[in-house]
């Protein structure tokens, strides 16, 4: 999946509700940048929140790969034919789904797991990846191609650790960004497994992204809805992926069913 260049004056696709915060908090993101014209100066957004999209870690444990292929295929469809040219699907987990979609529909959309890749290829140090059981158990950063080239600065909690990760994701689905909650338990994960920044592999961590770049600067968070909504809103082209070409779909297609 080669990560698109969204040119000036194009329709950008949102296709969010994974969960909606998450998604609407990308938008906000988005058009809280810095401007240098006028209001009509802003991209044009066509945001398709569904929230009624079947849990993506419980889809992966129980193999509903053809309900999450089929509904994500209908709403890509729906979004470009209203005119978007690009399309983020604002859910990491559900990335593990995009190998299976039409190639004609995927390849309209910017992948947050490329444009994570892409921002830790050009820093340093330990990052602590923070994502669901679902994105983990489907091991969605480890099947991107090039992804060894940054695998070895990129540590995954213990056991204990990631379960309460994943229960502090479903929290902030519920109630919102939990700052008091999510910053100590950040704080504390990456002082255990000495990391010195943090990946947000879960879109819901966007929630708390504007804390947590303050406490620790953007070059030790790495987040892929933060850099798009920056590009983007800048006219600038997405992060460039390590590796531009993707396997056949039907190899794809074939790893993915294996799981």
């Amino acid at each position: 999946m080669t990560t698109p260049v969204l040119p000036a004056a194009a329709v950008l696709g949102v296709l969010g509700g994974m969960g909606p915060l998450a998604s609407a908090e990308f938008l906000r993101t988005l058009y809280a940048g810095e401007w240098h014209g006028p209001e009509q100066s802003r991209p044009r957004v066509l945001l398709d929140s569904d929230p009624a999209f079947p849990d993506r870690t419980e889809a992966i444990r129980q193999g509903r790969a053809r309900e999450m292929t089929e509904r994500l295929e209908d709403r890509l469809a729906q979004l470009l034919e209203r005119g978007a040219d690009q399309v983020v699907v604002v859910c990491f987990t559900a990335h593990h789904f995009l190998p299976l979609v039409d190639p004609a529909l995927r390849g309209r959309v910017v992948s947050l797991v490329e444009t994570t890749a892409a921002e830790l290829a050009g820093a340093t140090g330990r990052f602590l990846m923070l994502s669901t059981e679902g994105s983990r158990r489907a091991r969605i950063f480890e099947s991107q191609p090039g992804w060894d080239a940054v695998a070895h600065r990129v540590v995954r909690p213990d056991e204990d650790a990631q379960a309460r990760v994943h229960g502090l994701i479903y929290r902030m689905k519920r109630y919102g960004p939990l700052p008091h909650e999510a910053l100590p338990e950040v704080e504390h994960l990456m002082r255990r497994h000495d990391c010195t920044g943090v990946v947000l592999g879960c879109t819901e961590f966007h929630l708390v992204s504007r804390d947590l770049t303050e406490r620790y600067g953007p070059d030790r968070t790495v987040d892929a809805l933060r850099t798009l909504a920056v590009r983007f809103s800048a006219g600038l082209p997405a992060p460039q992926p390590l590796v531009s070409s993707l396997p056949t779909s039907a190899t794809r297609e074939g790893a993915c069913s294996s799981r």
